[in-house]
């Protein structure tokens, strides 16, 4: 498996515009990408904390803080993490941006799946 690093650490939240101000004005974070929906936040010298509004229609265990890994091959990990006892809560979703997926670990705490563009093309 190859597990590159933490991408980010997700939360889910409610209030969008409360949110994004409490993040960068309250704790000081500076402002890496903000668009509706989505926010991505510098944490310390290395770190990233990334906020994403909640959606009602989708089920409340799949929108709950979690970690959020870079992987270079997202088909190969999720085979083997599904081998290895993890359930995949969200299949594999490709974007723009990237390819995400997220799974459970045997206690139940989510793992998002996070694979960056293909840039070498």
């Amino acid at each position: 498996m190859a597990v590159q690093g933490v991408y980010t650490t997700i939360y889910y939240v409610d209030d969008w515009d409360a949110a994004v101000s409490f993040y960068r004005e309250v704790l000081g974070l500076k402002s890496l990408h903000i668009e509706r929906g989505w926010a991505e936040f510098a944490a310390g010298k290395d770190g990233t904390i990334a906020i994403h509004q909640r959606d009602p229609k989708k089920k409340a265990n799949t929108q709950l803080t979690h970690a959020s890994l870079i992987v270079r091959d997202i088909e190969k990990t999720l085979v083997e993490l599904e081998a290895g006892g993890a359930t995949i809560v969200e299949p594999i979703r490709r974007e723009e941006f990237g390819a995400l997926a997220t799974v459970t670990d045997p206690s139940g705490n989510l793992i998002g799946l996070y694979e960056p563009p293909d840039d070498r093309d």
